[in-house]
């Protein structure tokens, strides 16, 4: 993603009133709360992205699928209380409820 795209997430999550988050790298599967203060984000860095009570998973020990059953273990997780996401290795996210 380009990194105007930090903006757009700091917009959706504004709008949608949630700072939950997903983010999904081609390695890993990341949940957090988007850091803002005062829910601002007026000096945020374009090229990171902060979390706080972040949830790292790695996509390859998360799911194991074969054909319509699919098992994920989120005890294969790391937690951590804070975490800056380089924003240029995310491919997808999704602001959550």
């Amino acid at each position: 993603m380009s990194k105007p795209i930090t903006k757009a997430i700091f917009k959706i999550a504004e709008k949608s009133g949630s700072s939950r988050i997903v983010l999904f790298t081609n390695y890993l599967k990341i949940d957090g709360e988007i850091y803002t203060k005062d829910s601002k984000c007026e000096e945020c860095h374009e090229d990171v992205l902060p979390l706080q009570n972040a949830l790292v998973c790695r996509l390859k020990d998360y799911c194991e699928c074969e054909g319509d059953d699919c098992d994920c273990h989120d005890y294969v997780c790391f937690r951590y209380d804070w975490l800056n996401v380089n924003i240029d290795e995310v491919v997808a996210f999704s602001i959550l409820q």
